[in-house]
Order: C-alpha cells, then structure tokens, then sequence
C-alpha cells in the first residue's frame, strides 16, 4: 500500500505514551501510522509529516537520516531522558499525558513542505584557535547565496568576536541571540528570518549581542539545538559555527577546521573520535597556515579522519575582513573550498 506523505508516524511502544500519542496525532486529522519495528521504521519515517518516538525506537529513527519533526515522549511521571531526545534529533520532548495539548499544538503546526525542505545542516568547530572556521563557515553560508538559495549562519560560540563583525553586521538593526525568545512552543521560520539581520548578498546571521549592558542571557546548547530544529523549515541551508565542546547532534556534516600542526592534530583527533561515537557524519578541513609541518596523509593517519579540503593561506583575506567584514566576492580558492564541503554535506 503506498501512502501520501501527510501522515504522522507513531514509533512507540511503551503502552503509557503509544495511545496518548496516537490521540494527539488523531486530533490534527491526517492518516496515523503505528510502526515499531526497524524495517518499517525505514520504510516510513523519511516520509512522514511528523514521526513520534520513545525511548525503545529513539535510535531506530534518527538511524533512518530523518532530520527534522521528530517529537520524543516519555511516561509520566517522567523524567524525560533529555540527552537520549537529542541523539535522536527529536525538535521536542513531552511527558504524556500531562503534556499531551502540548504535543498536539506542535503536530498542528508542522506542515508538509516544512518537513519536505528542512535545511540541510552544516556545523563547522576549529580544533583549535586562529584556524579559521568562522570564516569558513561564512564562505560556506555565502556560497549557498550565491546560487540564490537562503542560509541561516548561526553563531553558537558563547563568547566570540561575533559572526556579525566578520559579516560587517555589527551595526545593522535585527534580534541576537538575548532578543530570540525560545520560550517552550514552536517559533515561526518566517518570523524568525524576518527579524534577524542580513547581508546585503542574502546571508542571515543569529549572533551574540554586541552591548556592554549586563546581561543574564547565556547561550546553551539546548537553545542552540531548539534554534537549529525551529530554523529547518525556513531556510535551505543552515551553518552553525560551533565550539568543540558542544558540537549540535542535530547535524548532518560537521566540518573539523585542523591546522598542519601537531597540537591541532592532537584535538582533531579527540573531536573525530566523540563524532564516530555518536555516527555523525564528518570530514577535516586542513588548514595551511605560516609553516605547515603535516600532510594531509598524516593528518588522514592521526585523526582516522577524512580530510575534505585544504585550506592554503589566502592573502590579504585577513586584512579585507578586519577593514570592512567577509568580501561579498570571496576569493576564488575560498569559494571552491566552500561548494566542496556543500556537496560533502549532500548539497
């Protein structure tokens, strides 16, 4: 029997949640779907509007590359296992019953297109300083709207220079990251895309607030997943510069930014090993900088890592974009570097 793809997927067994969601799922009006086992799991969840999942099938779905829509559901009394939801790219998590109007409020306002053109995900972490991966993950972002599609460049770097700066944004009107209320409900794309700043070439960029002020806004990595979940429906692709110690599980290729050099190596080795641990997709992006002392083989053989691309040092790029933000033409070099790693990442 083949079906249409506005149908809600019930993936759970636990005899509390099952019924629960399945009332929830019923009330929105589109075809439900039960299904436990892993080939069925495999056979339905890429198509679904909105796949529900518990703990016993969590794994089973997130192994099928679904990527957004995914809502998690625990028994009452809880509590809800937060870390097991977020390997499974789950956008949000409930205790049911308690939290079943909940569910329902976010299966209603899920949409088929939504689902069908959720973003493709790119995060790209430096192993360490000064090895340039804002500025990749700029020209990654940049690319993408050079071929007139939309990208999200978020910053999810607690304290940083900014990704603002670097776009030649620290002036321009628009939220950050305190003025973005995640609240506990859905947050519109649209709405969203609207009120963040952009560049004159499409780019939109989420970033830190550039004010003095104190503040008791800190950036976690919850917000940062919730953020990336929410934006997948609103834009084609997603860039987020991250930091090595919270890498979102919600990514479809993370970019490992190394530099030639024995220490970074060193750190490249221990983000490639937490990445395979996980089974999420990743390359290395090595980057010549001054003297290089390794090759990419080396590297190859140090971290078990792929290395995607080099990076050669690129002249007066620095200074271009000390003076006035990212260059609007990137440097050819630059540009190919960034439409390698977006067919990598499936673009």
């Amino acid at each position: 029997m083949t079906h249409h793809t506005d149908f809600i997927l019930i993936a759970c067994t636990d005899p509390v949640v099952s019924p629960e969601a399945a009332h929830a799922a019923a009330a929105t009006r589109r075809e439900v779907i039960h299904a436990t086992d892993p080939r069925d799991l495999s056979r339905y969840a890429p198509d679904a509007s909105a796949v529900i999942v518990d703990s016993s099938t969590a794994a089973h779905v997130a192994a099928t590359g679904r990527r957004s829509r995914i809502y998690y559901v625990a028994p009452e009394p809880g509590p809800i296992d937060y870390e097991a939801a977020l390997r499974s790219r789950a956008e949000q998590a409930f205790i049911l019953p308690a939290e079943s109007t909940q569910l329902l409020q976010a299966l209603a306002a899920d949409s088929t297109q939504q689902t069908s053109n959720a973003a493709l995900r790119i995060t790209v972490v430096g192993a360490s300083g000064g090895v340039g991966a804002s500025t990749l993950a700029a020209a990654i972002a940049r690319t993408v709207c050079t071929e007139q599609a939309s990208a999200l460049l978020v910053d999810a770097i607690p304290i940083s220079g900014g990704l603002d700066l670097l776009m030649g944004l620290e002036s321009a009107p628009g939220a950050r990251w305190p003025d973005v209320s995640l609240g506990t409900g859905a947050i519109d794309a649209v709405d969203l895309a609207g009120a963040l700043p952009s560049t004159q070439d499409g780019v939109t960029v989420l970033s830190s607030a550039r004010t003095r002020v104190d503040t008791p806004f800190r950036l976690e990595n919850e917000a940062v997943e919730r953020m990336i979940a929410a934006a997948a429906g609103g834009f084609d692709v997603l860039v987020v510069d991250a930091p090595p110690a919270a890498i979102p599980h919600a990514s479809d290729l993370v970019v490992v930014v190394c530099a030639a050099e024995v220490r970074s190596s060193a750190a490249t080795t221990e983000i490639c090993a937490e990445l395979k641990a996980r089974g999420t997709k990743f390359v290395v992006a090595l980057r010549h900088r001054g003297w290089s002392g390794l090759s990419s083989r080396e590297i190859e053989r140090i971290t078990h890592g792929e290395v995607a691309v080099e990076i050669p040092h690129l002249k007066n790029l620095t200074k271009a974009t000390e003076v006035a933000g990212m260059p609007a033409s990137l440097p050819k070099k630059l540009a190919a570097i960034a439409s390698e790693l977006l067919y990598a990442a499936g673009w």
